[in-house]
């Protein structure tokens, strides 16, 4: 049976030290702190909040010293991450016109069974929008990891296996935040779904949000105005049917429910959870067990109590 405790911000609230009341003292423990980027492994506080030695991964390091030591393989790199950049813009521009339909209509008073019909027809096709995205996104990965197959670098396959190593050691791991297109990219590198997936996770911000199927980046308020969220990338799918969303507090107009609507709409099936700082929503074999502050975005425009 695995677990997952996922945590919103540590500041200013810090309640990892709770999500490690339950995990035996005598468990290794493995931290991914990539998201950190040129920090990574500056984890004394982290050491300090739960009370043991940690088992730092080094995947910033790692990628940084595999790429440099192979020409084709960074040059591949740089080729999926250029389309992958070039295909977010795309998806922008598409998505712009058919946000702004789609809130025009929300708001739109009328008839109103001709009004619902067109409101529900306007977030399908924001939907399937999504989902030709990610396709194509899929399609990306796939190609780059059918290159990797057919160059089989050493220096990779050896710090893989070196991980591989270290994670058998290990019940338990914590992904930290910081930049989740950084530390997306490293555990996929890495290839490194499947041994997470059999693992205890500790995760917060940026770290949960790449456990779920799907990364949607979002942020009402930029100094540029209002900004439409975006499906970013595929996610390690450990967690499946949710949209994890930090700082919520700080990040979504709240109080505009049109929006707040739109967003739950938008991405249901999957429940838009908002994780902040505070919160802590524990997860048994794919089914959460505890919430503890955590509210999830509502068709309403409401956020919602999560409840076990």
């Amino acid at each position: 049976m695995t677990r997952q405790i996922l945590l919103g911000p540590q500041r200013p609230t810090l309640n990892l030290n709770a999500a490690f009341e339950g995990i035996d003292d005598d468990e290794s423990i493995a931290i991914v702190s990539a998201g950190w980027q040129e920090a990574e492994g500056d984890v004394d506080d982290v050491c300090e909040v739960v009370g043991r030695p940690l088992l730092d991964l080094g995947l910033y390091r790692r990628a940084e010293v595999v790429l440099e030591s192979d020409d084709g393989l960074q040059s591949a790199y740089r080729e999926r991450q250029d389309r992958l950049q070039e295909l977010q813009r795309l998806h922008r521009l598409r998505l712009g016109p058919s946000m702004r339909a789609a809130h025009d209509l929300l708001r739109s008073g009328g008839d109103a069974a001709m009004l619902s019909h067109e409101r529900r027809h306007a977030i399908a096709q924001q939907r399937a929008l999504d989902r030709h995205h990610l396709q194509r996104i899929r399609a990306i990965h796939n190609e780059f990891d059918a290159q990797l197959a057919d160059m089989r670098p050493r220096l990779l396959g050896e710090h893989r296996a070196e991980i591989g190593e270290i994670l058998a050691r290990c019940g338990t791991v914590i992904i930290t935040g910081g930049n989740v297109a950084v530390l997306l990219n490293r555990l996929r590198l890495f290839d490194l779904v499947a041994l997470l997936s059999q693992k205890n996770i500790v995760a917060w911000s940026a770290g949960a949000m790449v456990l779920t199927d799907r990364v949607v980046l979002f942020h009402d308020n930029t100094p540029h105005g209002d900004r439409d969220a975006e499906v970013f990338d595929t996610g390690l799918g450990i967690i499946g049917d949710y949209v994890f969303l930090p700082d919520v507090r700080h990040r979504l107009k709240l109080s505009e429910k049109t929006r707040i609507a739109l967003f739950s709409r938008r991405f249901a099936p999957a429940a838009c959870v908002a994780l902040d700082s505070g919160s802590m929503l524990c997860f048994r074999d794919g089914r959460v067990s505890s919430a503890i502050d955590v509210r999830r975005l509502s068709r309403t425009g409401s956020l919602r109590k999560v409840r076990a």
